[in-house]
């Protein structure tokens, strides 16, 4: 497969993922099905993962202090990603804050630029940044109002 294609499956999952969400916090206690669902997909995802590369050097991510540091803040930050996306889900539902949560390309530019003083933008990417953007101030100055069926 190429890599749009794991993209564009990787998009229909969180899709779903979102939707599933929702109509769970809705049914059971928040904090209990999120705990129970993150645990669940990281020894899921590890699983699978041991399974399609057991030759992996494992060691290789405690080998320096760098390292070890880029593996603790991706933890760090991970873990806010998910946590958020789901306070948000809870609190509004998954569409509104999938619509909010998309921004996140924005902020890869901007720490690439940061962090990596690069910019993998042309003047095509820059206009999809743009419209992102606008499409993130519209919905926030929606507030999420909905016409029709809740």
């Amino acid at each position: 497969m190429t890599w749009w294609m794991y993209a564009l499956i990787s998009a229909a999952c969180w899709g779903a993922q979102y939707v599933l969400m929702e109509s769970l916090f809705r049914r059971v206690d928040f904090a209990a099905a999120f705990s129970f669902l993150s645990l669940a997909n990281g020894i899921l995802v590890s699983g699978i993962l041991w399974l399609l590369y057991p030759r992996q050097n494992w060691a290789k991510l405690c080998e320096s202090w760098p390292i070890i540091w880029m593996v603790i803040f991706y933890l760090i930050f991970g873990s806010g990603a998910y946590l958020f996306n789901a306070l948000a889900i809870n609190e509004k539902d998954a569409t509104m804050a999938s619509l909010l949560e998309i921004s996140y390309p924005l902020f890869i530019i901007l720490f690439t630029l940061i962090f990596l003083r690069q910019l993998h933008l042309n003047a095509i990417g820059l206009a999809g940044a743009v419209l992102i953007l606008t499409g993130c101030v519209l919905v926030v100055f929606s507030r999420g109002d909905q016409i029709g069926v809740h």
